[in-house]
């Protein structure tokens, strides 16, 4: 299943459980919202080191920050933990959801339904909130949901 799929299923699944996309990227689309890191006094291009969401979604006061992938990769669960735990693109995120009242900010990961990538992703959840999965009719399963914010 490719990243694209995994990202509609996820999107159509969260709205259909009340809430709302804020933004939202697909791989080398270019339609998703630029974070910028909050030190960026050693920038010396417009996009150096910024990254950007797959989704964020809110409800209430909650927003829901996703990155997707097609299998289990590692280094999207460390980047998750670092931007969780540093807070280094917490201006750029936090202008963005400004205008929804947003207390709390959960970190997670979206990939499809396949055991060993599930597995080896339950391996390395210290640094997100949650995990899902999704099969390619479009059924999401929580994998793990920390602080209990998903349906």
């Amino acid at each position: 299943m490719k990243e694209e799929r995994v990202t509609i299923n996820i999107l159509n699944w969260l709205e259909s459980n009340g809430w709302k996309i804020i933004c939202y990227d697909f791989p080398q689309s270019g339609t998703g919202v630029l974070l910028h890191p909050n030190s960026d006094e050693n920038r010396t291009t417009k996009n150096k080191g910024g990254i950007i969401p797959d989704i964020l979604a809110t409800r209430n006061s909650v927003a829901l920050f996703f990155e997707n992938k097609d299998r289990f990769v590692l280094s999207d669960f460390e980047k998750l933990k670092e931007i969780k735990n540093l807070g280094n693109y917490s201006n750029s995120l936090n202008t963005i959801l400004s205008d929804y009242n947003i207390t709390s900010v959960f970190y997670g990961i979206g990939i499809p339904a396949i055991e060993k990538h599930i597995n080896k992703s339950l391996e390395n959840i210290d640094g997100i909130d949650f995990l899902i999965s999704t099969l390619e009719n479009g059924e999401v399963q929580i994998n793990f949901d920390d602080n209990e914010v998903l349906p």
